[in-house]
C-alpha cells in the first residue's frame, strides 16, 4: 500500500527517538480507511511537548517538540 510505505520511515524515526521536532497538518477529511498514523505510538506526549492549533477551516496544526 502506497500510504503505508510513505509513513513507515516517519513512524520508525519516532519510535527510535530520531525526531526532535515535528509539525503535522491534519485536514478534517474522512477517507474511510488507510494507515493509522498514531497506532502503536501511545504515550508519545511523555517524550514531546504537544501544541495544537485549530484554524476556522477545521485544519489542525499539531507541533511536537522533544522535551
Amino acid at each position: 500500500d502506497y500510504a503505508a510505505r510513505k509513513l513507515a520511515p516517519f513512524r520508525d524515526f519516532l519510535v527510535a527517538d530520531l525526531i526532535d521536532a515535528l509539525h503535522v497538518v491534519q485536514a478534517p477529511v474522512l477517507l474511510g480507511r488507510g494507515v493509522r498514523l498514531w497506532h502503536g505510538l501511545e504515550r508519545i506526549e511523555e517524550r514531546f511537548d504537544v501544541e495544537v492549533v485549530s484554524s476556522p477551516s477545521g485544519v489542525g496544526h499539531v507541533t511536537f517538540t522533544r522535551r
